[in-house]
């Protein structure tokens, strides 16, 4: 058996498991397992499969590892530079999730070139030492905004802060129509020739998903009954009603 373990120290523990749930699934295709444990003020991911599937689960690794630190790891470090401004917890946790997802492809690309896989990984070791110009990257970002603080408490400026971040996130599909159905909300599309259908509770849940998905259209159809979340998602989005004949008022 080829087997590679992944470590963290107890303090990051919950990386290990973002990891293991990343990577159980892809691993199966080729019957690969996994197992986490907890020893000595570590916990650790083992993964293995067969000498002849090494590649693969190399492949699997390494793609995991790099989703979790432009995930979990940037937001972590974003965090830690920003976690003292005092604006509301929904608009912090929307500008940490859009700073988050801002340049993921470029950043992707350098995580790629900074990862190397052998039989045993220490995130830590990856996360203190093999970021930097990463970090530099994020200190930047964090300077944009420490900078501008004071124009987080107005709404309109926020959200062309947001707009602005968003248009460097490539987009996950070209698309997305939008519509309200009692308490949810309901986004559908069509990527890679699939229909997309996506349902989720609440405007700071939908806005968080509109980030990650960065479509280049989003049309409205019907009344979304917020008119916060509608400029919002005009600001941010340059949302368009379908078929306009009612509209919410804009005006503050």
């Amino acid at each position: 058996m080829y087997q590679i373990n992944v470590s963290v120290n107890n303090n990051r523990a919950f990386w290990i498991y973002a990891l293991s749930k990343i990577v159980e699934q892809r691993i199966k295709a080729f019957c690969g397992i996994c197992a986490v444990a907890n020893v000595h003020g570590k916990v650790s991911l083992a993964v293995a499969c067969e000498f002849d599937k090494k590649d693969a689960l190399d492949s699997v690794v390494r793609d995991g590892i790099v989703e979790l630190m432009e995930t979990v790891g940037k937001m972590c470090y974003i965090d830690g530079k920003l976690g003292y401004l005092k604006i509301n917890k929904s608009t912090y946790r929307l500008l940490l999730h859009t700073l988050v997802a801002f340049d993921r492809e470029c950043e992707r690309q350098l995580m790629y070139d900074s990862i190397k896989i052998n039989d045993s990984i220490s995130l830590d070791g990856i996360y203190n030492f093999r970021l930097s110009e990463l970090k530099n990257r994020w200190d930047e970002i964090c300077t944009l905004i420490t900078g501008n603080a004071a124009f987080l408490h107005d709404e309109l400026t926020l959200n062309e802060l947001l707009r602005f971040l968003v248009s460097a996130i490539d987009p996950k599909i070209m698309k997305l129509e939008l519509s309200r159905q009692g308490d949810e909300f309901l986004l559908t599309g069509t990527h890679n020739d699939c229909d997309f259908k996506l349902v989720t509770k609440g405007g700071d849940n939908l806005l968080l998903y509109l980030i990650d998905l960065a479509p280049i259209e989003l049309e409205i159809s019907g009344e979304l009954a917020d008119n916060k979340l509608y400029c919002r998602l005009v600001e941010i989005f340059d949302a368009k009603v379908k078929n306009q004949s009612k509209n919410f008022v804009t005006n503050r």
